[in-house]
This record gives C-alpha cells, sequence and structure tokens, in this order.
C-alpha cells in the first residue's frame, strides 16, 4: 500500500496559494492610471507611434483661419468680435522652438523665438516687439500642439490622473485626466474605435477672465508621411468659437523659410524682442504733459495719470497687472503717494480693461459708461485661482460708478470731463477731457504707431468721434492715446479733410 509523505503538504499548499494569487494579480482590474496610459499610448499609435511623434521637428501648416476675438464686440450683450477666414500659415520649429505666423492675403508677419523673442507686423502698419505674456502663451502653445501633446503627456513631467468612459451623443469616448507640463488639468477625450484624440478640455489664466475654460476640438485627421494629424482644429473658450482652422497642407520635417525667421535689426527691434523676453516688468515711459499730468507710453498700450490736490486719476487700465503695477510705480515716482482714487476706462474691450483690477487693488473706484457695468463687474469678481492677483490677494471690494452722458470731476484746482461718444466701435465709449489743458485722452478713436509714416489710418468711426467732440464745444490742442504716439488735434482734423 502507497503511502502520502505529508511533510511536502506546506509547500504543496505554498505553491497552490502562491499560483492563486498571480491569478487574481493577471486577472486583477488596471489601475486608473495604467488604464490612461493604456489609452493614451493607444493614440500615439494611431497618429503614428509615439517615437514617430517625437521625431518631428519642424511642421508647417497652409490652411485658412477664422479668429474671432473675445471680448472685444461692439456691444456688451455679445462676447465676441467675429473675424472672417482668411489665408493663414503656420510654421513650427521644435528644435528652438520657434514660429513664424503669415496671416492673410497680404501675408502680416509675427516670428515668436524662445531665445530670441518675437516680433509682429500690427496691420502692415508698423513693428512691435512681442511683450513677455504673449511669448508666454507661444511656448503654452507649442507644448500643447496636438503634433506633441502625447509626447509630453506621456513623459516624465506629466501625470496621468484618472481615466473614465463617457457617452456624447450616443457616441463611446475614453476619457484621461492629464496634469500636464504646464500645470494644467486636461480632459483627453479619445473616440472608441479611432483612438485618435478628438478634444481637449482644460481651464487656464487669461486675462481679464482669470480662470477660463476652454476647449480644442481635432477632426478630419489624414495622413502625412507615417504620420496622422486633424486637419481642422476648432477653439472654443466659454462657449464661443473663437478659432476655426482648416488646413489644406500639413508637411513635416521640411527646409525652413529662414529669412522668414529672423527678427529685423532696424529701429533696434531686435535687442527691444530680446530685451522683453527677459523681462518681469514692462517699459512705462512717462512725460509730463502739463504740470501734473503724465502720459505713460508703453510697448502696446498706454495711459495718462492726473493730479488732483489730495488723489490721482487714471485714464485707460489696458493689457494686464505687469504693465498696470508699473504705471503705479511710475505715479510713485511723478505725484508721490497720493491714493488713486479714480480709474476711468474709455470702453469695455478686453485689451483696454485687462488692467483695472490692478487698481481696484489699490482701492480706486473704476468708472465707465453705463452700458459696459455689467461686463466691468465680471471682470472685477470673477475667479483667479490659477494664477491669483494683488485683487484676489486683497479681498478688496471693487466699487464702479457710472455715467450715462457726461461726469465732472473736480476739486476746484484741476478738472476731468467725461463725455458719451457711442461710435461703431464701442457703443459704451468715454473721451476723457481736461478742459485747462486742452488734452483728451481716446482709445482706439485714432492710433498713429511709432514709425508709422504716411497718413493716419482713419476708421468709420473716427469721424463720430471727432464731430462728437466738436459738439461738445470741447476746444482740444493734443490728442493722447490708448495706442501709439501723442499727436495734434491738427493732425487729426487735417487727415479727415483728406479723406472727403
Amino acid at each position: 500500500m502507497k503511502t502520502f509523505n505529508t511533510q511536502f503538504q506546506p509547500r504543496l499548499s505554498i505553491v497552490f496559494i502562491s499560483l492563486a494569487v498571480l491569478f487574481q494579480l493577471n486577472c486583477a482590474e488596471p489601475t486608473p492610471q495604467e488604464q490612461a496610459r493604456r489609452v493614451l499610448e493607444d493614440a500615439a499609435e494611431a497618429m503614428g507611434g509615439l517615437e514617430a511623434l517625437r521625431n518631428i521637428e519642424n511642421i508647417s501648416r497652409e490652411g485658412n483661419a477664422q479668429r474671432s476675438s473675445l471680448g472685444q464686440a461692439r456691444v456688451t450683450s455679445e462676447r465676441l468680435l467675429v473675424g472672417s477666414p482668411s489665408p493663414y500659415r503656420k510654421v513650427i520649429d521644435f528644435t528652438v522652438p520657434r514660429e513664424l505666423n503669415l496671416s492673410g492675403e497680404r501675408e502680416i508677419i509675427q516670428v515668436a523665438d524662445a531665445k530670441k523673442g518675437g516680433y509682429r507686423s500690427v496691420q502692415g502698419r508698423a513693428l512691435r516687439a512681442l511683450e513677455p505674456w504673449q511669448m508666454d502663451r507661444y511656448q503654452t502653445e507649442w507644448d500643447r500642439d496636438i503634433a506633441k501633446f502625447l509626447v509630453h503627456a506621456l513623459g516624465d513631467d506629466s501625470t496621468l490622473e484618472d481615466y473614465s468612459r463617457v457617452d456624447i451623443d450616443d457616441k463611446p469616448y475614453h476619457v484621461v485626466d492629464v496634469r500636464f507640463i504646464d500645470g494644467l488639468l486636461y480632459k483627453v477625450y479619445m473616440g472608441h474605435g479611432t483612438d485618435v484624440i478628438w478634444k481637449l478640455e482644460f481651464t487656464e489664466d487669461r486675462n481679464p477672465y482669470g480662470d477660463l475654460a476652454k476647449e480644442r476640438i481635432f477632426d478630419h485627421y489624414l495622413e502625412v508621411g507615417n504620420i496622422t494629424l486633424p486637419f481642422s482644429e476648432t477653439t472654443k473658450e466659454m462657449d464661443e468659437i473663437t478659432q476655426a482652422l482648416e488646413w489644406s497642407v500639413i508637411t513635416i520635417n521640411q527646409d525652413l523659410p529662414e529669412d522668414r525667421f529672423q527678427i529685423p535689426t532696424e529701429a533696434s527691434l531686435a535687442d527691444r524682442a530680446q530685451s522683453l523676453l527677459q523681462a518681469d516688468t514692462l517699459p512705462v515711459v512717462p512725460t509730463e504733459l502739463a504740470p501734473g499730468v503724465y502720459f505713460g507710453e508703453s510697448v502696446s498700450m498706454n495711459n495718462m495719470w492726473v493730479e488732483f490736490d489730495d488723489f490721482v486719476l487714471v485714464a485707460e487700465g489696458p493689457n494686464n497687472e505687469m504693465q498696470s503695477l508699473e504705471v503705479i510705480r511710475q505715479i510713485r515716482e511723478t505725484v508721490g503717494d497720493k491714493p488713486i482714487r479714480y480709474l476711468v476706462t474709455t470702453h469695455h474691450h478686453a485689451d483696454h480693461t485687462g488692467g483695472i483690477r490692478t487698481y481696484a487693488a489699490e482701492g480706486a473706484t473704476v468708472i465707465t459708461h453705463a452700458n459696459n457695468e455689467a461686463i466691468i463687474r465680471e471682470i472685477l469678481t470673477r475667479p483667479h485661482t490659477l494664477k491669483p492677483d494683488r485683487l484676489s490677494q486683497s479681498q478688496q471690494e471693487p466699487q464702479i460708478e457710472t455715467v450715462e452722458d457726461r461726469r465732472t470731476i473736480t476739486d476746484g484746482t484741476r478738472t476731468v470731463e467725461l463725455l458719451h461718444v457711442p461710435n461703431a466701435h464701442a457703443d459704451g465709449y468715454l473721451a476723457i477731457y481736461l478742459p485747462r489743458e486742452r488734452l483728451i485722452f481716446q482709445s482706439d478713436m485714432l492710433s498713429i504707431l511709432q514709425g508709422e509714416t504716411g497718413d493716419p489710418v482713419l476708421r468709420p468711426y473716427t469721424k463720430e468721434f471727432y464731430d462728437a467732440v466738436r459738439q461738445a464745444g470741447w476746444r482740444v490742442d493734443r490728442i493722447v492715446p490708448g495706442h501709439g504716439r501723442l499727436a495734434d488735434w491738427s493732425e487729426l482734423a487735417e487727415a479727415l479733410q483728406s479723406a472727403e
């Protein structure tokens, strides 16, 4: 009779348990992070493979662009100034990185170079160096370009946080949450079966709105050599379409137009571009127009400050906090520590209200036309959690005062008059006039850029502005601009007369 050696029973039990554990591990559901990685790797494979995407050194796209400006409409009830489709060429060299943009039939140029700075042609009229915030935006867009997004998302500097599945319009999608290299959280949507990226959702800091929800949608994937890329890109901001790109030609790793990437040296443009690339502030150059009245000229946008006996009034809070902080520093240098009591904004457009929050943080009351009250209040109260600014840190309660038709601000020694000038550019528009000094501050009605030659560019609303000022009985000698250089009133009058 055979007997079984019982000393081997414990060993067999251990073997069976180990095999069971291994079986369970192999059958266990992958973690959300593991699922996220698999889905993104599948997306990369569907585009030609991660290695092929890494090997993209440059990409050139040609087609049509329709770009609309958020916060630039004539009336505040509309979010967008809607642009028309026009030819567009975009060349990115990821090895530097740097970018060349050519817009419209006239190929209006804009160049950004991470090592040299950048410049743009302002409507073909003058050349201007790019500001730090513009260069920062280029760097962000280079990283999130669809040709390189997955390379960064699957790299060591990004974190895969979650995975889920959703149905949208009865179609199933994989969704991966990625903490990207820019620190933002992206929701990446990929269609079941196609695997390629359909949409990116994210929230970024966007002046003057703070935390701004965005979407980027990709469509019409086609082969470009051994890579598959979308020929259609649509960007939404605040649920509005702000950019629609339709490419007809995409090429990869071709010879670059080196001559177009060069920043011109005339008028020290290359030096200014390099200087601004490294700047942590924007230059603001004060010019005293009359005792206690200063023109603050910056790179692309200007303002004016007026000293009263016990306070200061600032005309326009444009651009961003970087510029506003430098203006405030210059105010302290020129007129001392008097409180800034009023910030008067000419109109609601985003480029002219981007710096008003900084003045509100100083305790200034923002004065605007009544038509603009809702949008100004929105700008002053929107959350800024991604990049907290002075106002969000101060917990200051913003103060707003509105003007219907006219208003006079005086302390007996100095007078500033405000006049509603409705026009085709902005219906809630205020002109700012100093009667004793015979100065008028305006934005966008007349902009003669530094370095611009020839006759001033007149818009349909320039004549509306001119007529309103004359009808008000204002006697003006000099125009203080929100864009461009100082001008004499006679320059405007002569230009309008010549245009008749």
